[in-house]
């Protein structure tokens, strides 16, 4: 235990120990506009004052139809860059790091009024049909994350981690089974990760913190990764 106690050096992040929060979707936003309620302040507060060095708040949307459920958060707009800043800033002051993660949710957005897939293949028959994206609606997304990345920078956020697994969007362009287009952006394994590329490219431009990228090892089903 003791060594889960002494400070570290994470790129380029000086954290006081080694215990750190992942991000967990807690489906707390009740008036579905994607903004920090009290309940985030105080559910972050408890584990900031526990002494977690480094909390990374749950999935935030970029964009509202890439949200998992409309009861998550959103930086999309300036209203939800202005209470995620207090947050951040509330959690700087009883001594931890912050950082945020990025995400759309793509086929499995569930509350989305038009779902974005790579490819038009449901996620299952609850989810219904997802439209393939068009190139204009992947530059869109790119430039999504890219919008929320500098509102995360203004916040003052110290780590930035995009979403690239767990089944959602980038992650659906990651994988095989779920990205079949014959474009730029599919078939071979360096088309497949062109859309992260680009993205994570375009936000290390803005952003300044620590950058990381979350991506899954395996998709554990045929025909995946």
């Amino acid at each position: 235990m003791s060594e889960l106690l002494k400070p570290a050096k994470v790129a380029g992040l000086d954290l006081k120990n080694r215990v750190v929060m992942s991000p967990m979707c807690m489906y707390e936003v009740a008036k579905e506009d994607g903004i920090a309620t009290d309940f985030h302040f105080a559910h972050y507060g408890a584990r900031a004052l526990g002494g977690v060095s480094l909390i990374i708040t749950e999935s935030t949307a970029v964009l509202p139809d890439g949200r998992i459920t409309k009861n998550d958060l959103g930086l999309w707009n300036d209203q939800q860059a202005e209470k995620f800043s207090q947050l951040v800033s509330y959690l700087h002051g009883l001594g931890t790091k912050v950082g945020v993660q990025l995400n759309h949710a793509g086929r499995k957005a569930e509350d989305a009024k038009l779902k974005w897939a790579p490819s038009a293949i449901a996620y299952n028959d609850t989810y219904g049909q997802p439209k393939e994206m068009s190139l204009a609606e992947i530059a869109e997304v790119k430039e999504a994350f890219v919008a929320a990345a500098k509102r995360a920078q203004a916040a003052g956020v110290d780590v930035l981690e995009i979403h690239g697994a767990h089944g959602y969007l980038l992650n659906q362009f990651l994988s095989p089974k779920t990205n079949q287009r014959n474009d730029e952006y599919g078939g071979t394994l360096a088309k497949r990760y062109r859309l992260v590329d680009e993205i994570v490219r375009a936000v290390r431009a803005e952003f300044t913190g620590s950058l990381w990228l979350r991506i899954s090892a395996t998709d554990y089903a045929p025909g995946g990764t």
